[in-house]
């Protein structure tokens, strides 16, 4: 293993593994950042690696971690900041290769690694790295283990990832904040602008309306429908677990809302609420917007569609700070500051790749796979594909309800046991038909 730095940049770790036979080369890609994290919204300590005998809805107790031949419950969970995002990928492939040392079971695939420290920065320079390490970074397929199996608990392999993009977008309204009382209804309110604008972009039936929103998405292909049609019924038991009563799109599929570009304010401030409320018109209001993108979105055309529909509801839009004059002159005035964003990626789901791996699963888990066209989260695949010209898979290992980015962030241990088989069966397997794309 290499650690490379470019100057001023998060480093990347890379590295190879040999093996006397193969059949093919598989690269291996692992994050090593986490999200921040108030460990106020913890209930334990985020970086203390916490056993616990069940998930902390159920009441758990604290437990001391098994010593050698020790029965383990695969109920237990570990709460920690990265244990499931990314920490388990490389702890269950490591305990992988123990294992078929130990066997001295011969691998039949050679081993590409890449591990990087900025994928939950929207990995900002990751195609600097690649550019630079290509030539060592060759691999007929590379294999992403980032996120969680299917919300039913089996086992999933999912074919691609939304691409993302996104804004900050900023209303302007006095020049400071002014007393409700002796303006209110006179001075234009900032935060109601755009509460008002926001709901210009999606109307009740859950579809943008920002004109142009669709028009590059890709049509749902016959196999992507024959797979989500397969997929295990799990929208009454996500309503439950997660708290809501309706979803946005009555009796919608939610692997089908995934299949399209989605609109959604991730965070909105104003002056200030609760305790810290004061009457006052807010001086501005600013929203903050992700967009995920589906196969065939260009995410810089997307944020211009969100230009063009400010402009038709009469704003000048700044990528600045206004000047006092500017704030003078008009009378709808914004800020949108754009996010690096990327494409989707999409690998058809009778590529050889996807059948391989789809018999992996079945094989490692002894269960039913889910087969995913489109994976809920953006992940940047497009970078393997016109970089290093390989197809990419994602092999989720996680528990669906592991918190990841939240407070609380854990794995189950049954997970990290999927994750130990799944690797020792991709490691024994013939990836002939992979390396020559028959």
């Amino acid at each position: 293993m290499e650690v490379v730095e470019i100057a001023g940049l998060a480093p990347v770790v890379i590295g190879r593994l040999h093996t006397a036979n193969p059949t093919a080369t598989l690269g291996v890609y692992v994050h090593y950042d986490g999200q921040p994290v108030d460990a106020a919204n913890w209930t334990y300590p985020p970086f203390s690696a916490a056993l616990l005998s069940a998930a902390l809805h159920e009441d758990p107790v604290m437990l001391d971690y098994p010593g050698s031949g020790d029965p383990i419950d695969p109920e237990w969970r570990i709460y920690a900041r990265g244990a499931s995002d990314d920490k388990t990928p490389l702890a269950v492939l490591n305990a992988a290769l123990d294992a078929l040392t130990d066997a001295r079971m011969e691998r039949s695939v050679d081993l590409v690694f890449l591990f990087e420290g900025e994928e939950e920065s929207g990995s900002p320079n990751l195609d600097r790295y690649m550019t630079e390490l290509a030539s060592r970074l060759q691999a007929d397929a590379w294999l992403l283990c980032d996120g969680p199996v299917h919300q039913s608990r089996s086992p999933q392999v999912a074919f691609g990832a939304r691409g993302y993009s996104g804004f900050d977008l900023t209303f302007y309204g006095p020049e400071r904040e002014l007393h409700s009382g002796h303006y209110g209804n006179w001075v234009p309110n900032p935060a109601l602008e755009l509460a008002r604008f926001l709901a210009t972009c999606k109307n009740d039936s859950g579809m943008v309306t920002i004109e142009g929103f669709y028009d590059d998405t890709e049509a749902v292909s016959s196999a992507d429908r024959k797979a989500i049609d397969a997929l295990p019924g799990v929208e009454d038991l996500l309503r439950s677990e997660l708290g809501f009563a309706g979803s946005e799109v009555e009796d919608s599929s939610h692997a089908d809302r995934l299949m399209l570009p989605s609109f959604n304010v991730r965070g909105l401030r104003a002056a200030d609420v609760h305790a810290l409320a004061r009457n006052v018109i807010p001086a501005e209001a600013t929203a903050s917007v992700d967009i995920r993108l589906a196969s065939g979105d260009d995410p810089k055309t997307m944020v211009d569609r969100v230009m063009a529909h400010l402009g038709n509801a009469g704003y000048h839009v700044l990528d600045r700070d206004p000047t006092p004059e500017e704030r003078r002159a008009h009378r709808h005035l914004a800020k949108l500051i754009r996010t690096p964003g990327y494409r989707a990626v999409r690998i058809p789901m009778d590529s050889p790749l996807a059948t391989t791996l789809l018999d992996v699963c079945r094989s490692a888990s002894g269960q039913d796979v889910v087969a995913l066209p489109t994976f809920g989260g953006s992940i940047p695949l497009y970078l393997f594909e016109d970089i290093l010209g390989a197809p990419v898979a994602l092999l989720p290992i996680a528990n669906h309800d592991n918190n990841q980015h939240a407070a609380d962030e854990n794995v189950r241990v049954a997970n990290l046991w999927y994750g130990i088989d799944l690797w020792t069966t991709l490691l024994t397997t013939d990836f002939s038909a992979v390396r020559s794309g028959a």
